[in-house]
């Protein structure tokens, strides 16, 4: 009985700590947007030129999605990535494929998070390196940390 007691109070322990606060998912949430904004400034345009439709396409879309940390929410948000930013379906599609298996923990939503910054950066590094023609890498190096 008493081996019963100690496992069930284990398993609480374990499960309460796996559960999102409100606040965790509004932390989640904001950083999320803040993401998908940055993203469709820099996937409208070539430099200083903005696609103004294209911009305004990609705010309405991930707008659109409401709480990505459900299975509708991250649907609609996969849709929009496959739209505007589909070399981040390809690179992270599986982690973000797999939350709803895990329930959204947020350390699987981080991951699936730092793998889309890191897409990202990587295609703001390939736009300066062509931007430069390949051969200035100081100059390459500043146009990514303008961005």
């Amino acid at each position: 009985m008493k081996l019963a007691i100690n496992l069930l109070v284990v398993l609480l322990g374990a499960t309460s700590a796996q559960i999102q606060t409100v606040m965790d998912r509004v932390e989640s949430g904001m950083a999320i947007w803040g993401t998908t904004i940055a993203h469709c400034r820099e996937n409208s345009g070539d430099g200083a030129e903005v696609d103004k439709k294209k911009f305004k396409d990609c705010k309405k879309c991930f707008s659109g999605v409401g709480d990505w940390l459900n299975e509708g929410g991250l649907a609609r948000g996969m849709a929009c990535l496959e739209k505007f930013e589909p070399k981040t379906i390809e690179s992270c599609g599986e982690i973000m494929k797999k939350l709803p298996e895990v329930d959204f923990v947020q350390s699987e939503v981080n991951k699936a998070l730092v793998c889309w910054e890191n897409v990202h950066h990587k295609s703001i590094g390939e736009k300066c390196l062509k931007a430069t023609g390949g051969k200035d890498m100081v100059l390459a190096s500043l146009c990514v940390m303008n961005h």
